[in-house]
């Protein structure tokens, strides 16, 4: 390699040296040899038409919150698009850059150009209020109720229910979810899971040496249930795991009369290098039983012969081989706060699912 080549490829230190996935035979994909945007075209010219290496399955969770944006971007199109918005999200449409398999100061442009084009296009209506107005009369007649402090501590069981679909929290059994309308009643259904992640944004690997540490929803604290008419909501905060390696927590469940899902927001702050959280739904083996606003597809795993199905909330990794080279990609490590949005509910939990 030159001395120009070295310069242009940041230094991987020792403590992020990741596995290596095994070479294609396709060259790699210029977009992925770019540093910024800018430079996106010259190196496109150079490598000629390909056919070059696609993105691996394994990058489809890496760099949650840019695959979120992109989610919304199509999105703000669909619903209320123009030409110019269209043309601007089209710069950046590329196998590479979908994937978020390219260095941090093209992931950085890719941003940049998505919101620019959710901005071009046609202003969004009005958001209606997330919860239904709650009036003088229903306080008075004591419809509504709101708990908060030691008159929360005292309640063993909170319940949120939807036209549909109800959750359960407690401290002893965490998070029992039912949807009779199909058939579903599971206990203890909810679990995190947290692995240390060896690959790089090409793909997952699990370090052999370490088990998955599990965290339940029972180890949150409640921090206000209300109950009103045609809609209830419970706040869950606290932390997973008792570690510093933990990870700070904040869970939202809301259900209204008028809908058949369950609303579940999470909001997970990511402080830690080269590992992937999850969100597991045991029991289930139907990955449309969950839904999501952006966030990597849900996958069907069999552990000890009972079923899960599983979705990333982070997975950090700064790692992005480059042929034979390695890029360091710290903004990849997906530090701070990370925002997910799920329905549950809906569908079968049983349906049979292809592992």
């Amino acid at each position: 390699m030159d001395a120009r080549r070295e310069k242009q490829l940041p230094e991987v230190p020792a403590s992020q040296q990741n596995v290596r996935p095994a070479l294609t035979s396709l060259p790699p994909d210029p977009d992925r040899r770019a540093s910024t945007l800018a430079l996106r075209e010259r190196l496109r010219a150079q490598a000629g038409t390909g056919p070059f290496a696609p993105p691996r399955a394994g990058s489809i969770d890496c760099r949650v919150p840019l695959k979120q944006l992109w989610w919304a971007a199509e999105r703000a199109l669909a619903t209320r698009g123009n030409d110019a918005a269209r043309a601007r999200f089209a710069d950046v449409d590329a196998p590479a850059l979908r994937a978020g398999t390219v260095q941090d100061g093209v992931a950085r442009g890719v941003q940049v150009a998505l919101e620019e084009a959710m901005s071009l296009c046609a202003p969004a209506p009005p958001e209606a209020a997330p919860n239904a107005e709650i009036s003088d009369e229903d306080r008075a007649r004591g419809r509504s109720e709101v708990l908060e402090g030691k008159d929360l501590r005292r309640r063993r069981e909170l319940l949120v229910a939807s036209g549909g679909a109800r959750i359960r929290w407690s401290r002893r059994g965490g998070i029992l979810f039912v949807d009779r309308a199909h058939d579903v009643h599971v206990e203890d259904c909810v679990r995190f899971e947290d692995r240390r992640d060896l690959g790089d944004l090409d793909g997952f690997v699990a370090d052999p040496t370490e088990r998955p540490r599990l965290f339940s929803p029972a180890f949150l604290k409640p921090s206000r249930w209300e109950s009103h008419p045609g809609w209830q909501s419970l706040v869950l905060e606290g932390r997973l795991g008792r570690r510093p390696d933990g990870f700070p927590c904040r869970m939202v469940l809301l259900g209204r009369e008028h809908e058949s899902t369950l609303r579940v927001s999470l909001s997970i702050h990511n402080d830690h290098l080269n590992h992937r959280l999850r969100l597991r739904l045991l029991s289930c083996r139907n990955p449309a039983a969950i839904s999501s606003e952006g966030s990597p597809p849900p996958t069907v795993e069999m552990r000890k012969s009972r079923f899960h199905t599983a979705v990333t909330l982070v997975r950090a990794c700064g790692v992005l081989h480059i042929g034979e080279d390695a890029v360091f990609t710290p903004d990849a490590q997906c530090k701070g706060w990370v925002h997910h949005h799920f329905e549950l509910g809906g569908a079968a939990w049983h349906e049979a699912s292809k592992v």
